[in-house]
């Protein structure tokens, strides 16, 4: 007797879902779409502006102000954050934060944008930017999806606030997975806890230093943020999971970055 395709999608699944431990985000997601449940996962791109000096900087803002961003409400995405450094390291970079219901939505953001007339009026200084005199160095993207722990993105209430971007690199996918069973078993919460606004936890789908993870927290100053991750790390919970055997090796290097919001910034 021949299987449905529905059916053998589940089954195979279900299967590898077994395999790995824990149903992940993705995973879910997957099931999700193949029994035509509506998914309440978001999706983030993670953009980053690499730009030499300041006068570059601030024209990547200036586009992003009132031309991107304007365009992008039309196109029904955001809430979007704009950022920059922070800190003694800070290059003169800009960061953005997409926030996406769908994976279309990603695949048809630049199409949008060319067929957009009031962005390509905003933009036409940005887009007829010269080769000795760029915009910008190089853009980077990562591609996320939501952690089942939060599905969604939660906009701080702290004003003003520094937030710190966390990068978790795993040496195998079958780990990085594990590391976000952590995450969605109990380790978010203690974030709360601990005094953090957690924006978004993110499993990177495509994007440089793969496998990895992505996450973004608030709190009102540097002061505020060192203060949480002492009691983050002295919370009893923290201590009751972080010598599980299970969650061992799951992380082999961590990227920290300190950002504050533009002023224009919806996150």
């Amino acid at each position: 007797m021949s299987v449905h395709p529905r059916r053998k999608f589940l089954q195979a699944s279900a299967l590898a879902a077994g395999a790995w431990g824990a149903t992940t985000s993705f995973d879910s997601i997957a099931v999700a779409a193949a029994t035509g449940q509506r998914d309440q996962h978001q999706f983030y791109e993670w953009r980053t502006y690499r730009t030499n000096k300041i006068t570059q900087q601030n024209r990547i803002k200036d586009y992003l102000q009132t031309a991107a961003l304007p365009a992008w409400k039309r196109q029904a995405v955001g809430p979007v954050g704009v950022f920059t450094e922070f800190g003694e390291q800070a290059s003169a970079g800009v960061h953005v934060l997409l926030t996406l219901e769908t994976a279309v939505q990603a695949a048809t953001l630049r199409a949008g944008l060319e067929t957009d007339p009031q962005y390509r009026e905003a933009a036409a200084q940005y887009l007829a930017t010269k080769k000795d005199e760029p915009a910008f160095a190089r853009i980077e993207s990562t591609l996320l999806v939501a952690f089942d722990g939060q599905p969604r993105l939660i906009i701080p209430n702290q004003a003003p606030r520094l937030l710190e971007l966390r990068t978790y690199q795993s040496y195998s996918e079958a780990k990085a997975r594990r590391k976000i069973e952590m995450f969605n078993d109990g380790e978010i919460p203690i974030f709360h806890k601990a005094g953090f606004e957690t924006v978004f936890f993110g499993e990177s789908l495509i994007g440089t230093g793969l496998p990895n993870l992505k996450y973004l927290l608030a709190a009102a100053d540097m002061e505020a943020n060192q203060a949480s991750w002492k009691a983050f790390v002295a919370h009893p919970d923290w201590k009751a999971m972080k010598d599980l055997p299970k969650y061992a090796d799951t992380v082999s290097h961590i990227d920290k970055q300190f950002l504050v919001p533009t002023s224009f910034s919806e996150v």
